[in-house]
């Protein structure tokens, strides 16, 4: 079942891809060419040296990315990027196994904290400034880490008990000013391993003596070129010892264009310092150059004025004490918190949500809303016009609120290829475009709410507090929705001289693009939870649905059981990733049609199957399905509202489900995958249990179609009644 968005439009979409992206489109990877884009579409050379090229139009582009077909890899092609590859391998950061991760939440911890202390002017670089500050360091670095483990048991480079040297943390902070939160994974746990193939080794040479240029001795390009062949001469001595022949030395004019591919604001902040690197790179005057659509996001959370909007209107005497507190409206810490995403160059609206308090989940939501075409809640709100702004940002600029200081929203944005900027308290220039969109809401929109928004309390005489509560919400979401998209976007703004956001969205979408959102496997590696799991030969199962794969079951031809991980997202439950060791496999449901199903439809249609089937522990597919278009049908713009919510899926929520909800749940399905026997004739005999009755109805695995080995059992007769849902 596929969720389609009604708002869409493939014909309003230009992506972009940068000169040294790798482009996956249906299983085929390509790179593009020197004036490859045009106003039709995209020319793409194959990335196999066989220069065959490959013709897309924007709108063939276009709906492949809103299918999350398309999987962008920013710069992979880069030399540094290349040269990262090389020591670390190419993985997500939110795929490292958990000893590595906690490697590197500890190195990032104490560099964000270093950081922070930095700009407080509280410590320096010197040993005795961070001998001095240690203690402070750690608490602060504690305060950043998602996590953290002491104790006898624990490896040193994950035990925050244990502090970084001062040259080890220098080092840190080099690693990470060279490639941000990438730069400091590292490879420990592939040590010992001498026959992986290392690649171009004369480039990490010249590169590793190139970032050098970026560093407060300022050396110049004629000293960078000297330590360039000091390094190429040592190692050619060590090569011809060992019978190789000697690499090349680099010519001046091969350094130059390497130190000229170092990223210009770094180079600037470290030859030169922050200040005058913002001097150069913000010029007062002018303010920010923007030239392209979401060239800058900023992201900034806000409380929502509704407590002396109520007293205006006279409806808070209205109210019981007990429901001003469920509203917020009991000038407590209860209170309705906005965040909201803005794209610089644009001022079009790319994301927002609300939550009760500023929490990380919310800064996450917001930051997967600006991958996603937004048409779902601009239906919802009857809007006459399309939220259809999305891609991948360069750069996002937020404040220290806790929530984007958090580890999960820091990876995401690493593992995404987005820069990220924390603005320092006193610059609030730097995220001004958010706050004059904050000034606006408050001033625009609020007065013109209906006294039909909060009038139905009126109506409502003692209907339960909890229900009035969430119909505020929905009234409020919906008015906040329509705004945006039909009065705000459509509004002549001052910064844009005179244009509106939609018109600049659409102007320079058509002449630069945006880089598309990460393909479906990609998003769920990022934003997906990770559940343990135990994988048997029935597959791995969660919220009572079933995934197995023949892939999966030849991991099982030698045991019972094994513990692996899976990556699962609430938006789309059809498909999940299991990580088993250093194996990955998406794994689809056993039942078909759950493509673009999320959690939210499945738990609902499960409440409604087990509420109109008292008793019954099976339900073949097409009784799932049956639930879920139902569910589907009846979805209010209210419901469909919910989903600007802060809505947490964690691995406990989905224990306590799956403990009540799922207990003894059966969602039907096919025999168990079996791998096929080992000289490819034929396939191996099934355990036991695979000949369990199944019912007749269910459709073959995807994975397999092993011919029957016995009829399959008759199912107990049918109700008198048919089956159906009713409103």
């Amino acid at each position: 079942m596929h969720m389609h968005n009604l708002s869409f439009d493939a014909d309003r979409h230009h992506y972009a891809f940068g000169k040294y992206d790798r482009i996956t489109i249906e299983g085929h990877t390509y790179r593009t060419l020197p004036h490859s884009r045009n106003e039709e579409g995209w020319l793409l050379e194959l990335d196999d040296g066989s220069g065959r090229c490959g013709s897309f139009t924007h709108q063939e582009l276009s709906r492949l990315g809103s299918m999350k077909r398309i999987r962008v890899e920013h710069n992979f092609h880069a030399p540094e990027i290349a040269k990262r590859r090389l020591l670390t391998g190419d993985v997500l950061i939110s795929e490292l196994e958990a000893k590595s991760a906690a490697r590197l939440t500890k190195k990032n911890a104490y560099i964000e904290a270093f950081l922070e202390m930095e700009r407080e002017k509280r410590i320096n670089r010197t040993d005795a400034a961070i001998l001095a500050n240690r203690f402070e360091l750690r608490g602060r670095a504690m305060d950043y880490a998602a996590q953290f483990r002491g104790g006898e048991n624990v490896q040193q480079s994950q035990d925050f008990n244990k502090d970084p040297s001062p040259r080890t943390l220098r080092r840190w902070h080099a690693d990470h000013r060279a490639s941000g939160i990438g730069g400091l994974v590292d490879a420990m746990n592939r040590r010992g391993n001498r026959n992986r193939l290392m690649g171009p080794e004369q480039l990490a040479l010249m590169m590793r003596e190139v970032r050098r240029y970026a560093s407060e001795d300022r050396p110049s390009m004629k000293t960078i070129h000297e330590n360039v062949s000091v390094a190429f001469d040592a190692r050619n001595e060590a090569r011809v010892a060992e019978g190789l022949h000697p690499f090349p030395i680099p010519s001046y004019e091969t350094v130059r264009r390497a130190i000229h591919m170092l990223d210009p604001f770094e180079v600037a902040v470290a030859r030169d310092g922050i200040e005058e690197a913002r001097k150069k790179f913000m010029p007062v005057g002018e303010g920010l150059r923007l030239t392209r659509p979401l060239e800058r996001v900023e992201i900034d959370e806000n409380t929502i004025d509704i407590i002396s909007l109520t007293e205006s209107w006279g409806l808070r005497e209205l109210l019981t004490k007990e429901e001003q507190k469920i509203l917020g409206l009991d000038r407590s810490k209860a209170r309705w918190f906005v965040t909201v995403a803005i794209c610089a160059t644009t001022r079009c609206i790319l994301g927002m949500a609300f939550s009760r308090s500023a929490k990380d989940k919310a800064s996450l939501q917001v930051l997967q809303m600006i991958l996603r075409d937004k048409g779902k809640w601009a239906d919802a709100a009857g809007s006459l016009g399309s939220w259809d702004m999305h891609g991948t940002p360069a750069l996002i600029v937020t404040d220290n609120g806790a929530a984007f200081k958090s580890e999960r929203f820091r990876v995401a944005c690493a593992d995404l290829g987005i820069t990220t900027l924390r603005a320092p308290a006193g610059l609030a220039q730097m995220r001004a475009r958010n706050e004059r969109f904050f000034h606006s809401l408050n001033t625009g929109l609020l007065p013109r709410l209906p006294g039909r928004t909060f009038g139905s309390i009126r109506e409502k005489g003692d209907a339960d507090p909890e229900a009035r509560a969430a119909l505020t919400f929905d009234d409020l979401a919906f008015c906040l929705v329509r705004w945006i998209v039909d009065i705000y976007h459509n509004t002549p703004h001052a910064g844009l001289g005179g244009e509106t956001p939609l018109h600049c969205w659409r102007r320079l979408t058509a002449e630069w693009g945006v880089q598309p959102p990460p393909d479906m496997d990609t998003h769920r590696a990022i934003f997906g939870e990770r559940l343990p799991r135990k994988l048997s030969r029935e597959g791995v199962t969660v919220l009572g649905l079933r995934y197995h794969s023949e892939a999966l079951a030849r991991l099982m031809t030698n045991r019972k059981e094994r513990n692996v991980e899976v990556r699962w997202h609430p938006d789309d439950i059809g498909t999940v990733t299991v990580y088993a060791g250093d194996q990955k496999f998406e794994i689809g449901t056993v039942l078909p049609g759950f493509d673009g199903v999320s959690a939210r439809q499945w738990v609902a249609a499960t409440r409604e199957l087990k509420a109109a089937n008292a008793g019954r522990k099976s339900y073949d597919h097409q009784m799932n399905h049956a639930a879920i278009t139902a569910i589907e049908g009846r979805s209010t713009a209210a419901t469909r509202m919910a989903g600007l919510l802060v809505d947490e899926w964690t691995p406990e929520r989905i224990r306590d489900l799956e403990a009540s909800l799922y207990i003894g749940f059966n969602a039907g399905g096919d025999k168990p995958a079996q791998p096929a026997a080992a000289d490819g004739i034929g396939r191996s005999i099934p355990g036991p249990e695979a000949h369990a009755p199944r019912r007749a109805a269910c459709p073959a695995s995807p994975a397999t179609d092993p011919a029957p080995t016995q009829p399959d059992l008759p199912d107990a007769a049918p109700a008198t009644q048919p089956w159906s849902i009713t409103e």
